[in-house]
């Protein structure tokens, strides 16, 4: 008999106290607040044991995907398997770059990170810049206001009080509308390309923020996160988890795959294919974004998948 699911709120916690342990800021304070989450009921051990056991197999030091595929006994049928994928391959990769360079607004934008890049900057006023992966972005600091032009992808940002007297307004501005941030800590993600279309999403951790669309404001506080579609009204969100990127990994609670894969996605170059057959499986783990090919080894440890790569930068994800 299959065991029933583990409630999403503690699978959540056990991850929370994965990512906290990692930090490196835990103390002997909260190791013994950790100690005591897990001894306070079975299911908060039994949660810690899968998250754990997930961050374990990432961490053996397994072979990379390349060395897997590079293999001597595999070298005579991967190069007949190379030999007739070679147009496929190079024909799908050509138009998937077309479709992302289309799609890419911005690309003359004064910053930019690459797929897997982050980049910091301090701001002339004090603000502080995490830039994560794919993202383009302008800077407009003038006399009477603080402008940031977000085209495409991520930031963190950790806004300072204005030097200038008057103070100078601080905003985002985006394909989709303008955030402007009242003394506060926030991320602002816009997606040229997501699931449900072109928005931005504005996550709140400090202070306050209104986001602006085409017609109407909303404010959000700390705690709060909201979504504008382009051209539409913004939307509250449940609320926010801190930005995991920002210390360099992707966090998967209780996550279906093709999620977490089109999150992969954001920082992995190339082509990676899901079959639709394993999108529904579900994931949960801590899992560092330095190399996404041992992320990519380890869902086949922990879940039914195999990992397919024709060729580099082609990934295929299907059924065991």
């Amino acid at each position: 008999m299959t065991a029933p699911p583990l409630p999403a709120a503690v699978v959540d916690a056990a991850v929370d106290w994965l990512v906290h342990l990692w930090s490196g800021e835990a103390t002997e304070t909260s190791r013994a607040q950790w100690q005591r989450w897990r001894a306070a009921d079975p299911l908060h051990e039994q949660a810690w044991r899968h998250v754990e056991a997930t961050d374990a197999r990432w961490r053996t030091g397994a072979p990379g995907l390349a060395a897997a595929i590079a293999s001597p006994a595999r070298a005579a049928g991967r190069r007949r398997a190379l030999g007739g994928m070679a147009a496929l391959a190079v024909a799908g990769l050509a138009v998937y770059a077309g479709r992302e360079q289309m799609a890419m607004r911005g690309w003359l934008a004064g910053l930019r990170t690459a797929k897997g890049e982050q980049r910091r900057l301090h701001l002339p006023d004090g603000t502080e810049l995490l830039l994560n992966t794919a993202t383009a972005l302008d800077i407009d600091f003038g006399p009477t206001l603080r402008r940031l032009r977000l085209h495409s992808g991520e930031l963190l940002i950790a806004t300072a009080p204005d030097p200038q007297v008057p103070a100078r307004p601080f905003v985002v501005d985006t394909p989709a509308g303008c955030a402007q941030a009242l003394g506060t800590r926030l991320t602002v993600r816009h997606d040229t390309d997501g699931p449900a279309g072109e928005a931005t999403r504005v996550a709140v951790f400090e202070g306050a923020v209104e986001l602006r669309g085409a017609a109407s404001v909303l404010r959000i506080d700390a705690g709060q996160a909201a979504r504008l579609p382009a051209g539409g009204t913004p939307m509250a969100l449940p609320p926010p988890q801190a930005p995991a990127w920002a210390d360099g990994v992707l966090v998967a609670s209780d996550m279906r795959l093709d999620a977490f894969i089109d999150e992969l996605r954001r920082y992995r170059p190339g082509l990676v294919q899901l079959a639709p057959e394993v999108a529904g499986l579900r994931l949960s783990g801590v899992f560092p974004l330095a190399d996404t090919d041992r992320i990519l080894q380890a869902l086949v440890q922990v879940l039914p998948v195999q990992v397919h790569v024709p060729v580099p930068y082609w990934v295929r994800i299907g059924p065991a």
